[in-house]
């Protein structure tokens, strides 16, 4: 398979890099490598919507994959979510992308400036339906996402993002990777490992060690699974 790692940055794929073999480079960003059957892309774009928008639009613009895969961490909105759990995120959300009405927040679907359900929106989310049939992928717990551009730790923030959303995970980078899939109608999947809680910013609490690890376990099994089975993509 041609296959597109995705990451925002290299520290969340870095543990898997010690297991394939490098290949050559495209640029700043693109680096290529292989791992048995597999020739693998890595795309490193950097943090947040814009870098994610622009760099995978741009790639998926030049080549074709046979799967696409987002993986890196995230906070948790709930405090019974284990830290370190991997999830495979199967709808995503831009956050907060509207205006504030007095008290109210107001979505551009609510104001009338985008049709909830015009493609590749499905009443306002943005969803995979049409994941890998992977053993590996279908352990994994599914979630929403809500990509947001600035990590919230006001209280009233964090909790008008759980009332809206009622989502499971925060990133800064989801909703760009499944529009750009969607739109270039590209396999993908979305696989995001438990780092912290969405709260208030202390890092004590934080196990992003741990989150790297189990995402690494993870992706080092799907990439073998992958490579040994047909997976209807």
């Amino acid at each position: 398979m041609r296959i597109l790692i995705v990451s925002a940055t290299i520290a969340e794929i870095r543990p898997l890099l010690q297991r394939l073999t490098f290949t050559g480079s495209e640029g700043e960003y693109l680096q290529q490598y292989s791992f048995q059957k597999h020739s693998i892309d890595l795309l490193v774009t950097g943090i947040g919507l814009t870098h994610t928008a622009f760099h995978l639009g741009r790639q998926l613009n030049k080549q074709h994959y046979d799967l696409a895969m987002n993986v890196g961490i995230a906070g948790a909105y709930s405090r019974n979510t284990r830290i370190g759990t991997v999830y495979q995120v199967n709808a995503e959300i831009f956050g907060l992308m509207g205006i504030e009405d007095e008290e109210n927040y107001l979505s551009l679907f609510d104001l009338g400036l985008l049709d909830p359900d015009s493609f590749p929106y499905e009443g306002g989310w943005l969803v995979n339906n049409e994941p890998p049939d992977s053993a590996i992928l279908k352990k994994l717990p599914a979630a929403k996402g809500v990509t947001v551009n600035m990590i919230y730790t006001h209280t009233d923030t964090i909790e008008t993002l759980k009332r809206i959303y009622q989502a499971d995970l925060e990133s800064m980078e989801g909703a760009a990777f499944f529009y750009a899939c969607l739109i270039g109608k590209t396999p993908f999947v979305e696989i995001r490992s438990v780092s912290n809680y969405v709260a208030e910013r202390d890092k004590s609490h934080w196990n992003v060690p741990l989150a790297i690890q189990n995402l690494d376990n993870t992706l080092d099994r799907l990439l073998r699974e992958l490579a040994q089975v047909k997976i209807n993509l």
